[in-house]
């Protein structure tokens, strides 16, 4: 499994946020990523495929140990954010380029955005001119299937599914994002759910006796707990409608790891058909108008910060952050 969840929020003084998981049983040699201007992302592996020149830096973690980076979620310049998330038995791609389009690799498609996109309208253009193909890479040995959500600095969030018919866009959409089924299944599953709200039921009276809630929170009973998407789908939709509107980008991002904190994969608790734990590896947060990237480990549940802007962003190099693994804690004492 290559789990994950993500959602976008906004904030009253107009920022706009979009976080995620990234839930799997293994750890690739991942990193925070700055890709400056012009840098030059490839479309496939192979080995004579050129670059395309990039217009916008942008900052996300992933992977250097390819041709170019593979970024799993990231911000750009423009404000433009977006992730990819597992979409495993439904993701369809195609052994070669569909007439008047060129062929990707599923991995770099994030990249590819980040880097020439504004808006979700740009990227509904850009893939429209690429077939995704099912060119392996070499930190998986596969072609991982997956779709793809993107938010702009407007807010409006799409989710993007290579399916059996094509690719599919979804417009009007929740901002919340899982793995399989599709997007259209989970927004139909919400309605077996609208029932349950942050408000305490009624008292009842049957005959003499009268009945009472436990305690708080009964309104929510019935929304799922395990670690499905569908049940992940239906825990950040719920945190996002209900939780309290954030103020700035400190306490949108607050409340962002809160909110995905309730689909947070502890080890053990999870296991593959082979016997491997899923776990939730890191949780990143970002902003469009700051661009800054926020982030947290499973071994450190500090939040860190990198700021897109306090980096040279026409280098001709990748800048790169190493995790700090070793959990953070704050000593408020010392034993004299």
């Amino acid at each position: 499994m290559f789990g994950c969840s993500s959602l976008s929020i906004n904030t009253t003084d107009k920022k706009t946020l979009f976080a995620r998981t990234m839930d799997f049983t293994m750890e690739p040699d991942s990193k925070v990523v700055i890709v400056p201007r012009k840098y030059g992302i490839r479309l496939l592996e192979e080995k004579n495929e050129v670059t395309i020149s990039n217009p916008y830096a942008f900052i996300g973690m992933g992977s250097t140990d390819l041709a170019s980076p593979v970024l799993y979620d990231g911000v750009n310049e423009k404000g433009l954010m977006g992730a990819m998330l597992y979409y495993a038995t439904f993701a369809t791609y195609s052994d070669k380029p569909k007439e008047g389009t060129r062929g990707i690799n599923p991995i770099y498609v994030v990249s590819q955005v980040l880097g020439s996109c504004v808006t979700v309208d740009d990227v509904v253009e850009k893939l429209g001119a690429f077939t995704l193909l099912t060119e392996a890479n070499n930190i998986l040995g596969f072609a991982p299937p997956l779709h793809y959500t993107f938010t702009d600095a407007t807010g409006e969030t799409i989710v993007i599914e290579p399916d059996r018919t094509g690719i599919t866009i979804h417009r009007q959409t929740i901002g919340v994002m899982t793995n399989s089924p599709g997007y259209e299944w989970h927004q139909t599953n919400l309605r077996a759910y609208i029932g349950v709200t942050p408000h305490p039921p009624q008292d009842i009276t049957m005959g003499n006796l009268k009945l009472t809630p436990f305690g708080q929170g009964a309104g929510g009973l019935g929304l799922p707990g395990d670690f499905t998407p569908s049940a992940r789908f239906l825990r950040v939709a719920y945190w996002k409608k209900y939780t309290e509107q954030a103020k700035n980008e400190t306490e949108g991002v607050t409340a962002m790891f809160h909110i995905l904190s309730s689909v947070n994969i502890p080890k053990g608790v999870v296991l593959n058909k082979e016997g491997k734990t899923d776990y939730t590896i890191y949780t990143s947060a970002m902003c469009a108008q700051s661009k800054n990237y926020y982030f947290k480990l499973y071994d450190n549940s500090r939040i860190s910060a990198i700021s897109l802007f306090a980096e040279d962003l026409d280098s001709h190099d990748l800048i790169t952050f190493e995790w700090d693994r070793k959990q953070d804690i704050k000593q408020l004492n010392v034993k004299s």
